[in-house]
């Protein structure tokens, strides 16, 4: 291989780096931030990723590859920074090679993996890793082999990016087939600038902000938003025993109004079902719309508790808690990537968050809810 090849070769490591990063970046959680070329090639502060890329499609993972060796030395010189992680991991797209300390990896106990690696007869090139991890205390080795998975096979990076980035729900969720390509190197981009921008160079991705900077990249690439999947499902096709919501019914004396609620709730969970099914991406959005019908019902409640006195019937009171809070939620039909909301999709979610326990329907007196 010529000097330019090797270079290049490298080089496409370095990208590998970056794409495997970005699918991490897109499935991380708010408020946390991941780290490029600190902690390993890629960490979040509780797991540590190292990335190793062949074009080799035959390379396998021997007894004394570099690539273990080295990322376990590596754990280890620096492994005060590393005590309280939960998980190391090596991404490799070469293949643990059958018969070798490493088969089964995931299913050896951690004695065994410690027995297994001390016991192997080390060659030049990682006689200094092996002492290293040989030296190492060994109560605190096999802990460390305990939170040490293998994942060896993995795509390499033409498929990596054609398979994972470019088919990851994020992305297909989000922006039309014909922009992906596109929209995928702007995302790289910003990636990038953050090493440009960081503060001591260190090179950190502000998962809020990614996000923030994903919807903003993705508004010149959106796809429609998805039409509301009407559902005709009736109760008629499920039984009402077991329902906590039906039971929190019949507990203020307002059974006649089971047969609709249960129709509302039956029909909202199908159609959420849908738009799931339809667009993976719209999860968050119908969180958050749930978690906005239980607040604005939980302040109604308060203030229909206000008015309970001494003499108030409560059953009675709370009959007409339900039935204000159905009202006024039916028009709450917005929800974000969504259009033409049909008013019994609030109204099922309502029960939903009385089903789940969220709200509680019964506006028992002081006294009783003692």
């Amino acid at each position: 291989m010529s000097s330019k090849s090797d270079a290049s070769t490298k080089i496409l490591g370095f990208k590998y780096q970056e794409m495997v990063a970005l699918k991490e970046c897109f499935e991380a959680k708010d408020g946390t931030k991941i780290y490029l070329e600190c902690l390993g090639d890629i960490s979040d502060g509780k797991t540590s990723i190292e990335v190793k890329h062949s074009i080799n499609d035959d390379k396998k993972l021997i007894d004394t590859h570099i690539d273990f060796w080295k990322t376990l030395s590596n754990i280890i010189t620096e492994y005060d920074k590393f005590r309280f992680y939960n998980k190391f991991i090596l991404h490799t797209t070469a293949e643990i090679k059958m018969g070798s300390i490493l088969d089964e990896w995931e299913k050896l106990e951690k004695s065994d993996k410690k027995r297994k690696i001390l016991g192997v007869k080390p060659n030049e090139k990682i006689k200094a890793h092996y002492a290293n991890v040989k030296d190492f205390d060994k109560k605190e080795l096999e802990n460390l082999l305990d939170k040490f998975e293998i994942k060896d096979k993995q795509l390499s990076a033409k498929e990596y990016y054609k398979n994972i980035l470019l088919e990851h729900p994020a992305v297909t969720n989000t922006i039309a087939p014909k922009d992906r390509e596109e929209f995928i190197c702007s995302v790289f981009g910003y990636l990038s600038f953050q090493l440009v921008t960081g503060k001591n160079y260190t090179w950190t991705i502000d998962i809020d902000s990614f996000k923030d900077n994903f919807r903003a990249y993705s508004k010149k690439y959106q796809i429609d938003d998805l039409s509301f999947p009407i559902s005709n499902a009736t109760k008629d096709s499920v039984s009402k025993t077991n329902f906590h919501f039906v039971k929190a019914l019949e507990d203020i004396g307002y059974d006649r109004k089971i047969g609709r609620s249960m129709d509302n709730y039956i029909r909202a969970s199908e159609s959420r079902i849908k738009m799931i099914e339809t667009r993976t991406s719209l999860c968050e959005n119908l969180d958050n719309f749930d978690d906005e019908i239980k607040d604005f019902t939980l302040e109604l409640k308060d203030s229909h508790i206000d008015q309970i006195t001494e003499q108030c019937d409560t059953k009675e009171k709370s009959k007409r808690f339900f039935d204000d809070s159905l009202m006024k939620v039916s028009s709450k039909t917005k929800i974000e990537g969504v259009t033409n909301t049909r008013s019994y999709y609030p109204k099922g979610r309502l029960l939903h968050n009385v089903e789940i326990k969220a709200i509680d329907i019964n506006l028992k007196s002081e006294d009783e809810s003692k």
